[in-house]
């Protein structure tokens, strides 16, 4: 069975219809994807949602991010002072300090880590 990626919004869901009709140019959002994508998953058997940012399982995978920036820092031979990541929901941060953040932990380093978000929306 072929995949097919859908823009959100779109008009392949009734909540996407209605943003659509209220708002034909919609750019769309994180949360209007996250909507019609819960409401994909609910009216079909053969789909599931699991569930992607905010919440504790997605570190994990997240902190590849931070596996990545430290071996790119090793290849630069270079090690950072400060690690500075968005705080937002949590997993951004916690993909890129994580691992910076265990070195701290286990004696290996000290990094100064620190978690920012924008003045116009903070959490």
């Amino acid at each position: 069975m072929a995949q097919q990626v859908v823009a959100s919004p779109s008009s392949t869901t009734n909540y996407g219809r209605k943003v659509l009709s209220e708002s034909p140019d919609s750019p769309g959002s994180l949360g209007m994807a996250i909507s019609e994508a819960v409401e994909d998953a609910a009216t079909r058997d053969d789909t599931k949602y699991a569930l992607g940012s905010v919440l504790n399982h997605v570190l994990l995978h997240q902190t590849v991010i931070g596996l990545e920036a430290q071996e790119q820092m090793a290849m630069a031979g270079e090690q950072p002072d400060i690690i500075v990541a968005c705080a937002g929901g949590g997993s951004n941060f916690a993909g890129l300090s994580f691992p910076f953040l265990g070195q701290n932990l286990r004696g290996e380093a000290s990094y100064r880590i620190i978690a920012v978000e924008p003045e116009a929306a903070p959490a």
